[in-house]
């Protein structure tokens, strides 16, 4: 090789480095384009649902991609206890491409949903939102909440696993509302005493009346007249309890004449109404008192109801005995012998319930009082006879006792009247001349005893003893 030849080689392999380094230099001031993508979301959707105990619903598995997809796979947890599991059916995120769905298996005792995958046939790929899966699930007759768990999640592109982010969910069973209403007065106490309740649970009612009131039944969700009484809950409850007032009775009575209003006047009484009696006595008698459930003689006076009441009226006779005819009849002549002379007093006495007692009370002459029982004639009818209590000369008098048997008494006015001496003929007081002039008109006459006052000493005859008689009392007074 020549010279010239030789500085074109190390010429050339001079250049070779220092273009590599232009070269490296120019691509490290130029970046490199690559795309880059967020993760793909797969997740439960809805993220939590609440479910009545029995109720058949639906949860889509959902997915989200962050860059373009073919391909998914998952397995699901649940609680068994509260949910089941009743299909699994594909979703839509690969509508309009041919695909090939596995619905994986369905464990319901042990609460596994495992295997489920789906994939695009032939070329193609998606990047919109869709469900990749529908599950059916049926609610548990219980109470709770299971948590709906996502593993083994894979999703993949035309060629690779890509990035994922997963997000679980959960199904709540509700608990029920058990609400009570009252009817009427009273309460009723639940045991358990909770606002809410779970699936099954047996609560226990128990109605109790206020005063005045009784627990009839139950309607709505229970029914009968049971109590205590126990519910089942299996869904929201509502139950009314009905209370009856109670119905009272006032039993009046009254003892004598008269006669009781009530004021309200009803055949029955709510507890707690107050009822105001007035008391009206009959003629000739008066109110007395109350007895029985009330009290005391205020008229009227009120009474409150609270149970079954019975009051008396207790009226007493007031009305004394009515006393009238008073009568005086006499032997004739007028006589102070009691073998001739005799006065008899008589009366009828009438009272509203019943005479007792008839008395004829006589003062005499010398001041002094005699009291003396009365002898009934007829009814209503009395009498008094004497031919002793009369037989002192002298100014008397005399009225009339009588009492019912309500212990009511009664006197008539006073009557005066005046016995003669035999001797003074003619009743006026005194002994004259003129007396002896009307034995003498007489004498020589004959008759039975007594049977003229001329026949002063009552033999019978009129003679000269008559005269003498009197004369023995000439210019004296008796009056």
């Amino acid at each position: 090789m020549d010279e010239l030849t030789k500085q074109k080689c190390k010429k050339t392999v001079t250049l070779l480095p220092t273009f590599l380094i232009v070269v490296l230099l120019v691509l490290g001031t130029v970046p490199l384009l690559v795309e880059a993508y967020n993760p793909t979301a797969v997740y439960v959707s809805p993220v939590s649902r609440t479910v009545s105990a029995g109720q058949t619903f639906t949860l889509n598995i959902s997915c989200t991609p962050g860059q373009p997809i073919k391909s998914y796979e998952f397995k699901l947890s649940f609680n068994p206890t509260y949910l089941h599991a009743n299909s699994v059916t594909e979703g839509n995120i690969f509508s309009g491409y041919s695909t090939f769905f596995n619905a994986g298996t369905i464990s319901n005792s042990t609460g596994t949903i495992i295997d489920v995958y789906g994939l695009i046939l032939g070329a193609g790929n998606v990047s919109s939102s869709g469900t990749c899966a529908r599950i059916s699930f049926t609610a548990q007759l219980a109470s709770g909440t299971s948590t709906i768990g996502l593993y083994d999640v894979g999703v993949t592109n035309a060629t690779s696993y890509v990035p994922i982010t997963v997000t679980n969910g959960s199904v709540t069973l509700r608990e029920f509302t058990l609400s009570v209403t009252l009817d009427g007065s009273g309460s009723v106490t639940k045991n358990p005493n909770q606002a809410t309740y779970a699936y099954g649970t047996v609560v226990q009612l128990t109605a109790t009346a206020d005063p005045g009131w009784t627990f009839s039944s139950w309607s709505g969700d229970l029914s009968g007249s049971t109590n205590p009484a126990s519910l089942t809950m299996n869904s929201n409850k509502s139950v009314t309890a009905h209370f009856l007032q109670n119905q009272y009775t006032l039993t009046v009575t009254c003892n004598g004449s008269g006669s009781v209003t009530k004021n309200p006047d009803q055949a029955t009484y709510s507890f707690g109404t107050v009822v105001t009696l007035t008391a009206v006595a009959g003629t000739g008698w008066a109110f007395s008192s109350w007895g029985g459930d009330l009290s005391g003689s205020q008229n009227p006076k009120t009474i409150t109801i609270n149970g079954n009441k019975v009051v008396y009226a207790n009226f007493m006779d007031s009305m004394k005995p009515q006393i009238y005819g008073l009568t005086r009849t006499t032997s004739s002549p007028l006589d102070t012998d009691p073998s001739y002379g005799w006065v008899n007093v008589s009366c009828t006495v009438t009272d509203n319930v019943g005479v007792s007692q008839v008395r004829i009370r006589i003062q005499a002459p010398n001041g002094t009082w005699s009291n003396l029982s009365m002898t009934t004639k007829t009814s209503g009818n009395y009498y008094y006879r004497s031919t002793t209590k009369f037989s002192t000369a002298g100014n008397y008098t005399y009225y009339i006792w009588a009492k019912d048997t309500s212990n009511n008494g009664n006197t008539s006015s006073n009557v005066a009247f005046s016995m003669p001496a035999n001797w003074d003929i003619n009743i006026d007081g005194y002994c004259t001349i003129l007396d002896l002039v009307l034995i003498s008109n007489h004498y020589g006459q004959i008759g039975s005893n007594g049977w003229i006052r001329e026949d002063a000493d009552n033999n019978g005859e009129i003679q000269v003893l008559d005269l003498v008689n009197l004369s023995n009392h000439y210019g004296e007074d008796w009056y």
